[in-house]
């Protein structure tokens, strides 16, 4: 009997602890039969009303505020640039998000770009572990550093690291997604299941990072089987995308939005404890809802 591996889409035989095609473990999952784009509009509209209409935003400040995020795919980005994105991935990893926002400018202080990290030396990684206006992890300093490095070698090698990119193939493919997201993770410090998912997301690819909020999210309006189906999130991700026509990372924005606690001008309805149900416009699509009541 063959299953299909929940990474890469391949089959494998049932009894396989491991995807022969891209080595991750293969893990059975139940199966949640996705809504009609339809409901999925609906869903991302509700919760996109409420956001709004308990934010301290209007609706033109709103979109001002977080439109930039529908024009992530085909962005056009220089090396920096995709350096910067993956600092930033690598720092919000673990942290809480309002944590590194609130140090995000002096992170870039650090790290402004790839040749000047890469010729750090103990001197300046002494310095920014003593900056008291710093996040100072030693682990992901010294990995800021080592990853320069590498995105260095992967430039003198392919021209840019959009070529190093385009050089997996069609990457509206899963296979080429697949691929790309295995050797990402193999190269780079501090890119796991999750991580290497937020920074492929960053850089305009159509991959969502399951993170805790979004699978909450999910679960509770029924989606996915459960807060730990990652890959059913990436789909379900990948199922408002088509349904909306906007790009996943305004996707992962406005859920993100709905269920993160601590941020300025925004009520969090969607929250681990205590989720505000009774004002979720989403609520009638939401069976996590009914037993709230």
């Amino acid at each position: 009997m063959k299953i299909k591996c929940s990474n890469c889409g391949s089959q494998v035989d049932s009894d396989s602890k491991f995807c022969k095609f891209c080595g991750e473990k293969i893990i059975v999952l139940n199966v949640v039969t996705a809504p009609e784009g339809k409901q999925l509009k609906e869903i991302f509209s509700a919760v996109y009303n409420c956001l709004l209409k308990y934010s301290d935003y209007s609706k033109e400040e709103f979109d001002r505020e977080f439109d930039d995020f529908k024009h992530y795919e085909n962005r056009v980005l220089t090396d920096d640039q995709y350096y910067q994105l993956l600092v930033d991935v690598m720092f919000y990893s673990g942290f809480r998000a309002s944590t590194v926002t609130k140090h995000r400018d002096q992170i870039h202080l650090h790290f402004p770009n790839i040749e000047t990290v890469t010729n750090y030396t103990q001197k300046e990684i002494d310095l920014i572990s003593n900056d008291p206006l710093m996040i100072r992890n030693n682990l992901k300093i010294e990995g800021c550093i080592n990853n320069a490095k590498h995105f260095k070698r992967i430039i003198k090698t392919h021209g840019s690291f959009a070529k190093y990119l385009q050089s997996f193939g069609d990457l509206t493919s899963e296979s080429s997604l697949q691929k790309l997201k295995s050797e990402l993770k193999r190269t780079f410090s501090f890119l796991g299941d999750k991580t290497v998912n937020h920074f492929m997301m960053d850089i305009g690819l159509n991959v969502l990072k399951p993170d805790r909020v979004l699978l909450r999210i999910f679960s509770r309006l029924g989606l996915i089987a459960d807060e730990t189906d990652m890959q059913g999130a990436i789909k379900v991700g990948r199922a408002f995308s088509d349904a909306t026509g906007f790009p996943i990372r305004y996707i992962d924005v406005i859920f993100v939005l709905y269920g993160q606690l601590d941020q300025n001008k925004i009520t969090s309805i969607c929250t681990e404890k205590n989720p505000k149900c009774d004002i979720c416009e989403a609520k009638r699509f939401c069976s996590y809802s009914d037993k709230t009541t």
